[in-house]
């Protein structure tokens, strides 16, 4: 009685339902399968190997036409949406990859203060909280370097045209303004 209901229970469980990507259906019991292919005896007793790139979904439960149906309609619709999402991700990438300029990458010697150095750019940077913390980008005076690997000095200054804006709309709103300096030195 045991053996019997342990064979009752194998047999419905290795039944299967193959929904194939093309619309068909095998029936029969899975006999071996791994990660690129099953392999199923059907209905008559014929031994099938099927490509798992051409399988839908793998039903292990016997469900009636309308079920088959149903399963397959939302599986076809996961399908639709799994590759919808893999465009649109795929899109997303080009557009970051399109929009995205690299940072440039330059070597820059910092001379030490005892170097003579001469006046090569300035470019003034807003502040707000009194100079604490930057408005202006950041990243914009490396566009002032120079091009050959001269040693260079950087420091802040302020002219009198920065002490008069800090003066008139720090008080204010405090907002500060500063003067990036960049110097060429000698060897």
């Amino acid at each position: 009685m045991i053996l019997s209901i342990f064979f009752l229970f194998v047999s419905s469980v290795s039944a299967t339902n193959i929904l194939l990507r093309s619309g068909g259906i095998l029936k029969g019991k899975v006999m071996n399968q791994d990660g690129n292919q099953i392999e199923i005896l059907d209905e008559n007793g014929k031994r099938v190997t099927v490509p798992k790139t051409n399988v839908l979904k793998v039903v292990y439960k016997e469900h009636s036409e309308q079920e088959l149906a149903a399963i397959r309609k939302e599986e076809e619709r996961k399908l639709i949406l799994a590759t919808q999402g893999k465009q649109s991700q795929s899109q997303k990438n080009q557009l970051d990859t399109k929009t995205a300029k690299p940072i440039p990458i330059k070597q820059i010697v910092l001379s030490p203060d005892g170097d003579l150095c001469e006046f090569y750019a300035s470019k003034s940077e807003w502040f707000w909280l009194y100079g604490n913390f930057p408005i202006t980008n950041q990243n914009s005076w490396i566009e002032l370097l120079p091009e050959d690997d001269r040693p260079i000095r950087i420091s802040y200054q302020s002219n009198w045209l920065d002490t008069t804006v800090t003066i008139l709309l720090g008080s204010l709103t405090s907002i500060s303004r500063k003067t990036k300096i960049i110097e060429i030195c000698e060897f």
